[in-house]
């Protein structure tokens, strides 16, 4: 599932020319990546962990930039987390966030029995930085290099702006503390001189809630969770579902450009295709069935 050949068939279910001024290919690129985002969610198909070490008397914890949603559940349709003491594994419930505060238990215990998430409020400080050398645009992808190691909290899909050129988009990878690799829209040249400047605003992050906080630290907390795609803005990048299913996420950015069309009645065809493939796409995974019922509801972001 590439961009080049994404953005092709988003064109041909919409019946438009390679040269036509309704289409965007920033609007098609930020539809297929809510699309992407949507597979995910309904599939269930990208999974992964991340793992925590606990601090003494500490609550919060931020998750992964990529974190999507979580999806093990026990056998009470309980979402559960494992929490390691260094001897014993224990799986903690999940409990809302609401009822974290409302019950107060603040005393710190050997084992905490739930886990919630809340919206880390503390945003991540904006990168500034100037490109160290040139980065050549290449697919419509360009390479962003700086001195001084600056890209620790970046992840894939935060929003760079080019503040020399005037362009802005958004990294598709990251490639190290001092490379990333990245797509810009709408400036001069949309690409990486020598010297240019970037600001770059790392996105927000949810954070775990251990409830009561641990009394020890160095215990270990893994989160299951539901990764969000690494973001397609070029033409050779790839989502890493299977190709038999690029029409039906070509399909969602159809819906979208619909949506944008005031058309919504034919665009929602293209919705009810896509939320059927990605059904079935579950239907490969374990425990797919429960997210599945997302579908229900459109979203584009």
């Amino acid at each position: 599932m590439d961009g080049q050949n994404l953005q092709r068939l988003v064109r041909q279910f919409l019946n438009e020319p390679s040269t036509s001024s309704f289409l965007d290919a920033r609007f098609t690129y930020d539809a297929l990546y809510a699309g992407a985002k949507e597979w995910t969610r309904i599939s269930k198909c990208l999974r992964t962990t991340q793992s925590i070490t606990t601090v003494a008397d500490q609550r919060g914890y931020s998750l992964n930039g990529d974190f999507l949603g979580h999806y093990i559940k026990d056998n009470d349709d309980n979402y559960i987390i494992k929490y390691n003491d260094g001897s014993n594994d224990y799986f903690l419930d999940f409990k809302p966030y609401e009822e974290i505060i409302y019950d107060n238990d603040t005393t710190s215990v050997s084992i905490p029995d739930y886990w919630g998430i809340t919206q880390d409020t503390t945003l991540d400080s904006q990168v500034s930085v100037a490109a160290s050398a040139a980065g050549d645009k290449i697919g419509g992808k360009a390479r962003l290099t700086v001195a001084v190691a600056s890209f620790a909290d970046i992840v894939p899909g935060d929003i760079v702006h080019n503040t020399t050129d005037v362009s802005d988009g958004v990294v598709e990878k990251v490639v190290s503390t001092t490379a990333l690799d990245i797509c810009l829209f709408g400036g001069t040249d949309n690409e990486v001189d020598s010297a240019d400047a970037f600001i770059i605003q790392p996105r927000g992050r949810l954070q775990l809630v251990l409830d009561p906080p641990p009394s020890t630290a160095s215990h270990t907390v893994t989160v299951y969770y539901l990764q969000k795609p690494a973001p397609v803005y070029s033409n050779y990048s790839v989502y890493p579902f299977s190709y038999d299913y690029a029409e039906a996420l070509a399909k969602y950015a159809a819906w979208a450009y619909k949506y944008r069309d005031r058309e919504p009645d034919f665009g929602d065809a293209f919705y009810q295709f896509f939320a059927m493939e990605a059904r079935e796409y579950g239907k490969l995974f374990k425990n797919a069935a429960g997210l599945a019922k997302s579908a229900i509801v459109p979203r584009f972001r």
